[in-house]
């Protein structure tokens, strides 16, 4: 699970990378031609309520890796190694300006927000589009050698894509029919990637709406997402210490949860993750699996023994276990959890599924299982 954090020079990226994984901007000063890695806890209120609920010895919350890239370089060759690296990527967050200040330079010489995510759009289009061109042409010197089928019809697909690229829409949006898109895996595609594009606003244009719109026009197809966040002003109320303190500053500037969490859902989200939960009073636990994944896949998330004893998922949906629990109030609130479970169990609201049942996110899961 790993996301390149991309974007031009000045933008606001390091301090976005810092928010995101903890690791302090004085670290990152100066190395602005490095790539940079640090986990990045995807904050889910979720998690925080079945915590609040079990009060286990610990609490996990679902992570993704994610690269601080370089900005693009402007030699053709660096360049080049550039988009490769980010080939290596399940998804990328684009970080945009949209904040105005004399004191910061603007490499294309004005803050212009729908430009910027325009020329990342086409360099990741021309990159695909390039890459399609040197198949196609590798195939036709392999035919030339030996006629193979299977070749012949990765080239005419090939053929197929590349008008979609041309017409300026990304293969996120590729009408793909079964198996289509498995077969080119290989070649890591750039626009088929999860994309979101994080909006850098200032103090006096964020949360901006209106330009939160006009990107989502521009970013499109599944696993897109955009979203805005004020920084500057979010790195500021990280260094307040005290979590009272940090929240009266919030809620002063009528922000009701740092955006900097909901850009950890996004970023979540396209990489096309579910999350489900284990609950106890040892662990709460967010554990992570591809979208359509099995109850089976999740046991072997879990622990490949859970996996191979498979027997049965009890599962539980997080609404009706929460709301069970919240109906519970005096002595008995300590344990509303466990009443809440009960309660779940005696009114057929604690599911017996087997092993192809599509987990759905949220879902809190426990295995039955042999050994």
């Amino acid at each position: 699970m790993k996301i390149a954090l991309i974007g031009l020079p000045q933008v606001g990226k390091k301090t976005v990378f810092s928010l995101l994984t903890g690791v302090g901007v004085d670290h990152l000063l100066g190395r602005a031609a490095e790539y940079h890695v640090g986990a990045v806890k995807v904050a889910d209120p979720r998690v925080d309520k079945l915590s609040a609920m079990y009060k286990p010895k610990k609490t996990k919350y679902a992570e993704v890796e994610c690269t601080l890239a370089p900005a693009p370089p402007h030699e053709p060759k660096a360049r080049e190694q550039w988009l490769n690296k980010l080939k290596d990527m399940d998804a990328l967050c684009q970080v945009v300006r949209a904040f105005e200040d004399a004191s910061v330079f603007h490499v294309n010489g004005s803050v212009d927000p729908l430009r910027d995510i325009d020329a990342m759009n086409l360099e990741l289009t021309i990159s695909d589009l390039s890459l399609i061109e040197t198949r196609l042409n590798r195939i036709a010197q392999d035919q030339k050698r030996k006629f193979e089928q299977e070749r012949a019809d990765e080239a005419a697909l090939l053929e197929k894509l590349k008008p979609h690229l041309e017409a300026g829409k990304s293969l996120r949006e590729y009408p793909w029919h079964e198996g289509e898109e498995k077969k080119l895996r290989s070649l890591q595609f750039l626009t088929v990637k999860g994309l979101v594009t994080a909006l850098n606003c200032g103090e006096s244009n964020f949360p901006n709406p209106q330009l939160v719109e006009q990107a989502k026009a521009r970013v499109t197809g599944p696993r897109s997402e955009v979203c805005a966040l004020n920084a500057k002003t979010e790195a500021e109320v990280a260094q307040i210490e005290d979590p009272a303190e940090r929240a009266e500053f919030l809620s002063a500037l009528g922000i009701t949860e740092p955006a900097i969490h909901v850009l950890t859902r996004r970023l979540y989200k396209a990489l096309g993750y579910i999350s489900f939960f284990t609950t106890g009073e040892d662990e709460v636990r967010a554990w992570t699996v591809h979208h359509g994944a099995t109850a089976v896949d999740a046991a072997h998330t879990i622990h490949t023994d859970l996996a191979r004893g498979f027997i049965r998922a009890e599962v539980m949906k997080y609404p009706d276990l929460v709301g069970a629990a919240d109906g519970f109030a005096g002595e008995a609130a300590a344990k509303a959890w466990h009443h809440a479970e009960v309660k779940l169990k005696e009114t057929g609201k604690l599911y017996l599924k087997g092993k192809d049942y599509i987990v759905e996110d949220g879902d809190i899961v426990h295995i039955r299982h042999s050994g």
